[in-house]
């Protein structure tokens, strides 16, 4: 059976002539669990999305939330270029406040437009000649907001080199977020659900593994500047893939999740 273990690391006893022990950080143990993290298609997302991905078995994409629902408004709007000077890259949507993300259509007589904002924040940078002509293709090849956002996703996956699954929830059932959340991944079973930290806005954490009879972990990453607010595509333009997952600090190491309410370490390692 998969099963999560919690426990503190073991200690060698001290002698009063021996100078003070620093205990180590608990550690959280998988014993073959699925690690399963979950999101909207957002717009060209920024490096905790990635992060969350290279350290998961299988990333939920899932669309049917309701666009109104998101006061950022990621699904169709990203921060370009770097943290100290930025611009927001908006694409135009027809949609009304009951439609889902899966129904808002592009304004695609307007992405034009777009593209020539996008290109002017970028067209400087080291490798923009050499993602533009697909980056262009992609750009214009889609008429629904959450298809082009997850071709996106799916390309800056691959250039990436990470490995991961990604699946798609069309729907969910419930009376709350939680509840909802519960539902699109209750056909995995007893996962660990590797969690964002906005997750505890909206999140009932002790409904959801009572519901799910499984374990949250919030990610306590925070991208380093100057990508720490922008898309990742920025880095992406600047180095070579496995340079950017270096700077960004995404690696194969343990990283530290909030269980519980306690700080854990975690090997969490894309394969």
């Amino acid at each position: 059976m998969n099963r999560v273990i919690l426990k503190q690391s073991d200690s060698t006893p001290i002698s009063k002539t021996q100078p003070q022990q620093v205990l180590q950080p608990e550690v959280l143990q998988l014993d073959g669990t699925l690690i399963l993290s979950g999101h909207q298609p957002t717009l060209l997302p920024y490096p905790g999305f990635f992060y969350r991905m290279y350290h998961s078995n299988v990333m939920d994409i899932c669309p049917y939330d309701p666009l109104s629902r998101h006061s950022d408004r990621y699904q169709h709007r990203v921060k370009i270029g770097k943290d100290t000077q930025w611009r927001w890259l908006t694409l135009p949507i027809e949609a009304s406040s009951t439609n889902s993300i899966m129904e808002a259509k592009l304004k695609t007589h307007l992405l034009a437009e777009r593209w020539g904002k996008l290109e002017h924040v970028y067209h400087k940078y080291p490798l923009w000649d050499d993602y533009k002509g697909e980056l262009k293709e992609i750009f214009f090849s889609y008429q629904y907001l959450w298809e082009l956002n997850l071709r996106l996703i799916l390309w800056l996956r691959d250039i990436l080199g990470i490995k991961t699954y990604l699946s798609i929830s069309y729907g969910s059932e419930g009376c709350d977020t939680t509840e909802r959340v519960a539902s699109q991944f209750s056909n995995y079973g007893s996962v660990v659900y590797l969690a964002g930290k906005g997750s505890m806005e909206y999140l009932d954490m002790q409904k959801y593994e009572r519901l799910t009879q499984s374990t949250i972990a919030l990610v306590t990453y925070t991208p380093p500047t100057p990508f720490s607010t922008v898309s990742i595509l920025t880095p992406l333009l600047m180095y070579p893939p496995q340079r950017v997952l270096e700077i960004l600090n995404i690696r194969r190491e343990p990283i530290k999740v909030i269980v519980n309410g306690a700080e854990y370490s975690v090997n969490y390692l894309n394969s």
